[in-house]
């Protein structure tokens, strides 16, 4: 169980395709690691930084890479930015100008992918929240810039045996977080990936579970992007640029006992709307990335 095994690798390409990313397909569309999976509560410090507020206790447990649940978080000041149409060739989709909320933003929904970036933390972290007038709100929360308003505990699942590097990408032309091997990893209850463009979230998620040989499991957190979005419910969002946040996964077995994802997303279009439901299996494609840790080791111990 959680041992990797590269020869099972379903196909994971969507039936909808993205536009063609500026550089060369990277041949691994699929990048996971394994490690001892870490549970803790935190305190998040008022004055400092988003990142440096999870930075600091992390660094005493150990923890190289981590999902942080940071829902009911309240910064202040916070600053972010939210999906945008690429002007240029060089990439597919980019980010808005940047937005500065005045007074405090309490947020309800928001997972974050905590690693390293030239060495130091490093963080990526995609929110839904209320602004003063209470319309809903969503985007990407730049947490160097982003403060910590008020004492907050929040949840983290970890590991000392994996990290997430940022990394210059070739394909995609963007700065990206990716898993890598940290000294003893291998094994243990935490899975840490990345979904690469144009494969399906859903499948992409399943196929990475079968590779570690996890029927049942939760996703932790997820942050990326896909192409538009097909739900469920017949939900259609056309505009291409988004960013998502995993509201909830589930990994279980199928009749044939391979894993079978039920996913719910939220999701910020470049238009500025908010989507959420679950995504069709086979035609969601992954735009950019999509950064998951998933837990096989304790699905049903922490909801």
């Amino acid at each position: 169980m959680n041992q990797q095994n590269p020869s099972i690798l379903r196909s994971t390409k969507a039936s909808r395709h993205g536009p063609a990313q500026p550089g060369p397909a990277h041949p691994q569309r699929l990048e996971s690691r394994a490690g001892a999976l870490k549970v803790a509560e935190i305190v998040l410090e008022p004055g400092l930084s988003l990142c440096d507020a999870i930075a600091r206790p992390l660094a005493s447990l150990g923890i190289r890479s981590a999902g942080v649940v940071l829902s009911g978080v309240t910064l202040g000041p916070m600053q972010f930015v939210m999906p945008s149409h690429s002007q240029a060739p060089d990439h597919v989709a980019y980010y808005s100008e940047t937005y500065r909320p005045q007074g405090e933003v309490t947020l309800d929904l928001a997972t974050a992918t905590f690693g390293f970036r030239d060495g130091a933390p490093f963080m990526h972290c995609h929110a839904l929240w209320r602004d003063s007038e209470g319309r809903q709100c969503g985007g990407h929360i730049l947490p160097l810039d982003s403060s910590i308003a008020r004492r907050s505990t929040v949840l983290v699942f970890g590991t000392p045996d994996a990290d997430m590097l940022s990394r210059a990408d070739a394909e995609t032309n963007f700065t990206l977080f990716g898993p890598e091997p940290a000294d003893g990893g291998g094994s243990g209850g935490l899975i840490v990936a990345r979904i690469r463009p144009d494969e399906d979230l859903v499948t992409g998620i399943e196929a990475i579970c079968a590779r570690h040989g996890a029927t049942h499991a939760t996703i932790r957190s997820g942050v990326g992007s896909i192409v538009g979005a097909l739900f469920e419910d017949g939900t259609v969002v056309s505009e291409i640029p988004t960013e998502l946040v995993v509201v909830d996964g589930r990994v279980s077995p199928d009749e044939g006992g391979q894993p079978r994802c039920d996913l719910e997303i939220a999701l910020i279009d470049a238009a500025g709307n908010i989507h959420r439901g679950k995504p069709v299996r086979g035609q969601n494609p992954v735009l950019i990335c999509c950064e998951l840790f998933i837990d096989t080791e304790s699905p049903a111990a922490v909801s």
